[in-house]
């Protein structure tokens, strides 16, 4: 059969039932999942939606201005002086120098334990190591042997 090629009667009948009896076999099966659905259910669903408040979640300034807070708070990290800048509504970036690993990971960890800081990006660096002055022959990229 070509495309062009109209279709038959029998084709027609043939198509349009297979397509009905799928049609009802798909209704059936979302029907037994959806269970029984009527409007006492759905006005009791409704019911109980309006009378649960919506969840507010903190603003981004806000939830890096408790992770601040929460920092400076803790005895070690406090006068360290670490920055956090709120990066999107549930990530916040620390910024700042400690003076060991341990440290670093420590504030990173608080941070995180604050409601509405999903994500912390941890850009705080280690006096000692990060602060290193890269030999000159390395910057430029000569080498000599």
């Amino acid at each position: 059969m070509r495309h062009r090629d109209p279709l038959s009667p029998g084709e027609i009948v043939g198509w349009s039932a297979l397509g009905a009896v799928t049609g009802l076999a798909l209704g059936l099966t979302a029907g037994a999942l959806a269970g029984d659905v009527n409007r006492g259910r759905i006005e009791r669903r409704v019911r109980r939606l309006r009378a649960e408040p919506a969840p507010t979640l903190p603003s981004a300034a806000a939830a890096a201005r408790a992770a601040a807070a929460a920092l400076a708070s803790h005895a070690e990290l406090g006068p360290l002086g670490l920055g956090v800048v709120a990066v999107s509504a549930n990530a916040v970036e620390l910024r700042g120098w400690v003076p060991s690993r341990p440290v670093r990971a420590a504030a990173a960890r608080i941070a995180g334990t604050v409601p509405g800081v999903d994500r912390v990006i941890n850009s705080i660096l280690v006096r000692g190591e990060d602060d290193r002055s890269i030999p000159e022959s390395s910057a430029t990229g000569n080498h000599s042997a």
